[in-house]
């Protein structure tokens, strides 16, 4: 499934209902920099530079104007709320609090839009459809139902014309990211039409339920047999892209604490079995959720917790599984340049970046954890400041390690709300210790060595081959070789420099001594002859230009 974005905004309706809004949530400033208020009538222009003195925190009218603005613009936001090397901590936390519900639509379309699906009537696919959704969001809704042989599910409908809704609006936002990065240089760093293309992207994965329902499957993979996670099975033979039928699972959201101990569960169990899930997905799995919420983590029976929504997920190569390994030491063992160099070593920088800054600065975020005890070390707060210097520094990291990142953060954050006592630090060192002792182990050695033979092979394979193209190339002249060097173009330069000046100084002299020669022929009798003269005064033009350029030469150094 494609997104097909007009390059230009039709709805132009739609268009100034947004430029509106956000006149009158005090970013009239954006709209005249973008050079669009044209496009708002001067009454509501002037009452808005009226109401524009004692406003409220810029985060939480960014907040209250993507709520405004409906789904698409809150699912925008809620993006952003899972990317602090995208937007400033103070931002990510105001996002947060952005809540994906909305009013259901009417069973009738649900139902249209199963059949339609499904190709099938209701009452033929199931013997049981509750008409009231159990939940309600911007890109879908989900209704309880039960199969023909008994199993109950849960099935996720998308909503009518949600696709189109979401289509007009993203063509708006790269309308208006364009103007941001042509109008607005300081806003550049920020990349907005990047940042829009990202959310495109996210959103059309989103809005494919088979791609969730994949990811769901890969997740149930994983954890099958586990006594500590549930994950909700597939039912593939009634899914769709815009149709999810998955495994109805009897649970509490990990948020509802009230119900949680009413049930007799362990708070302090459900959250370390939390935690553990994670750390398995990430340095087991190589494929985590990327959005654990707190409506996403569900706790059933036996303090088991389960995921849902598996729209977003996030990706970890052995390379960032080694990098996340180091940053848990770094930290356990209180090693502050080390944890400096991990995020040194993940960057990706500009040419223009002080790395030496960066380190500095990088350093005295983590210089509390110097004094402090590992217990008492909270990892979201570390994260969330470098990740936030990272962003000051205009240094991207891997988006698979942001999203690892913000997880943590998040799950520290759901832990320390539920579970004052927790530490997150002490309950990831035990893991931390047993993947440095499968690192260690001679089977995984074995494995290692054992991969690296077969690219040393397929290196040394090729060896003769990419040798003798070399070679021939080197026969027939066709070989080139660039270098750039600084140091190489400063020396070619001063070789310019010093033949220009060894020339004039030989056609200075070569004047002169034409001249005084001339002068001996004709006697030397006081008087100057026109042609000793002419070289003479060659000769002086040349000295006066000659002093000239090393002046200049000299300022510019």
């Amino acid at each position: 499934m494609h997104f097909h974005l007009p390059k230009k905004v039709k709805d132009f309706a739609r268009l100034d209902h947004i430029l509106l809004i956000l006149l009158e949530e005090g970013f009239g400033f954006l709209v005249d920099r973008m050079r669009l208020n044209h496009r708002v009538s001067l009454k509501h222009r002037l009452k808005s530079k009226i109401a524009g003195k004692n406003r409220i925190s810029p985060e939480i009218r960014l907040r209250r104007t993507l709520e405004r603005l409906g789904p698409t613009f809150i699912k925008f936001g809620q993006l952003l709320s899972v990317r602090p090397d995208l937007v400033p901590k103070s931002y990510v936390k105001e996002l947060e609090k952005l809540q994906d519900r909305v009013p259901p639509f009417p069973f009738s379309q649900a139902r249209k839009i199963v059949e339609q699906e499904l190709k099938n009537p209701l009452a033929r696919v199931f013997s049981e459809f509750h008409p009231k959704p159990i939940a309600s969001a911007s890109i879908s809704q989900v209704h309880k139902a039960k199969l023909k042989n008994g199993a109950w599910v849960a099935v996720k409908v998308q909503r009518p014309k949600v696709r189109d809704i979401m289509e007009r609006d993203i063509t708006i936002m790269f309308h208006l990211a364009r103007l941001l990065e042509k109008h607005i240089p300081e806003i550049r760093k920020y990349k907005p039409i990047g940042i829009v293309n990202e959310f495109a992207e996210w959103t059309r994965k989103e809005l494919d339920f088979k791609q969730e329902a994949n990811n769901a499957k890969r997740f149930y993979a994983n954890f099958k047999g586990s006594k500590t996670v549930k994950i909700p099975k597939v039912y593939d033979a009634y899914t769709t892209s815009s149709v999810l039928v998955l495994e109805y699972i009897d649970a509490v959201e990990i948020s509802n604490v009230a119900d949680i101990r009413k049930r007799g569960l362990n708070l302090h169990k459900i959250v370390q079995n939390g935690l553990d899930a994670v750390l398995t997905q990430v340095f087991v799995h190589g494929f985590f959720h990327a959005d654990p919420h707190p409506g996403n983590i569900l706790v059933v029976s036996n303090n088991v917790v389960s995921f849902v929504d598996f729209g977003i997920v996030g990706y970890f190569s052995d390379a960032l599984k080694e990098k996340a390994v180091e940053l848990f030491i770094g930290i356990i063992e209180q090693d502050a340049e080390k944890i400096a160099e991990v995020f040194m070593d993940l960057h990706m920088v500009e040419d223009n970046v002080d790395m030496e800054a960066f380190k500095q600065k990088v350093t005295s975020v983590i210089a509390p954890l110097q004094g402090s005890s590992i217990k008492d070390t909270k990892i979201s707060y570390i994260l969330e400041d470098v990740l936030d210097t990272a962003l000051e520094f205009n240094i991207k990291m891997p988006l698979e390690f942001v999203l690892f990142g913000k997880t943590l953060i998040t799950l520290e954050g759901i832990a320390l709300e539920y579970d004052p006592e927790f530490k997150l630090v002490e309950n990831v060192k035990p893991f931390v210790q047993k993947l440095i002792q499968h690192k260690t182990s001679p089977r995984y050695i074995a494995k290692s060595a054992l991969s690296n033979f077969f690219k040393y092979k397929r290196f040394l394979t090729t060896l003769p081959e990419e040798t003798e193209k070399v070679f021939r190339k080197i026969q027939k002249g066709t070989l080139k070789v660039d270098i750039e060097d600084t140091d190489i173009k400063t020396l070619s330069l001063e070789i310019d420099r010093s033949s220009n000046r060894l020339a004039y100084g030989i056609i200075i002299a070569a004047s002169i001594v034409s001249g005084a020669l001339l002068m001996q022929t004709t006697g030397g009798k006081g008087d100057v002859p026109l042609l000793s003269g002419l070289f003479f005064s060659v000769a002086l033009l040349l000295v006066i230009m000659l002093f000239v350029s090393i002046i200049k030469e000299k300022k510019v150094r």
